[in-house]
């Protein structure tokens, strides 16, 4: 198994989608630095979501239990010496630091940078019409949530988009709903992909629920 950094975010990555990250901080230039040396490729690393920002800033962030391995489509050094990056999510991980180094500031003083084993953790994946039954359902609330949430024709977007692999359909559906960070969390956590559908369903129709009271409750 690889050892790999690990990059915490306050948002949760899941496989399939694509996202822009600056790297400014020198621990996280460090990171990038030494990903783009990596031999092999593609260059990896993890995404944690960062449960909570400590207090105190040279200690390590406390880290959720699973993340993201991401692969860098692109990176791009600025003249001031931070980093522009895309990266990919590839697959989910469990997320336990081995070891963090202490990363020296222009500023004086050290932030930590964490270490963590790679330590892959796939969705089980069971019985492909009752994921198939799941997905549906959890396809289709989500047009009737996005409809309630967004101008336009959201459904045709939607159908538009969406992919076609129902692993990669429930990827688009939670980085997709409007939720907090911890409940995306709770999504990528999910023991089984059919979970994954019904838990974000689930989220889905009670914000409906609650919006649709909020109306009534303003006429």
């Amino acid at each position: 198994m690889s050892t790999l950094p690990v990059f915490p975010l306050d948002v949760v990555v899941f496989p399939g989608m694509t996202v822009p990250l600056h790297a400014h901080e020198e621990r996280y230039k460090r990171l990038v630095r030494e990903v783009l040396a990596q031999e092999d490729e593609p260059k990896r690393f993890i995404i944690a979501y960062a449960e909570e920002r400590p207090s105190i800033s040279d200690l390590a962030p406390r880290m959720a239990g699973y993340g993201t391995v991401v692969h860098v489509l692109s990176a791009e050094e600025n003249p001031d010496g931070t980093f522009d990056l895309l990266v990919h999510g590839q697959e989910r991980t469990r997320v336990q630091v081995e070891t963090v180094v202490e990363v020296d500031e222009r500023t004086g003083g050290s932030r930590p940078l964490s270490y963590a084993e790679e330590r892959p953790a796939p969705l089980y994946r069971g019985d492909p019409n009752e994921e198939a039954i799941a997905a549906w359902d959890a396809l289709d609330t989500f047009r009737a949530y996005a409809g309630t949430r967004f101008s336009g024709e959201a459904g045709k977007e939607i159908d538009k988009h969406v992919p076609e692999d129902p692993f990669y359909q429930a990827s688009f559906v939670c980085a997709n709903i409007l939720v907090p960070t911890s409940a995306k969390q709770t999504l990528l956590e999910a023991d089984s992909l059919r979970e994954r559908f019904e838990l974000a369903r689930g989220m889905m129709l009670e914000r409906m629920q609650r919006r649709g009271r909020g109306k009534r409750g303003r006429a």
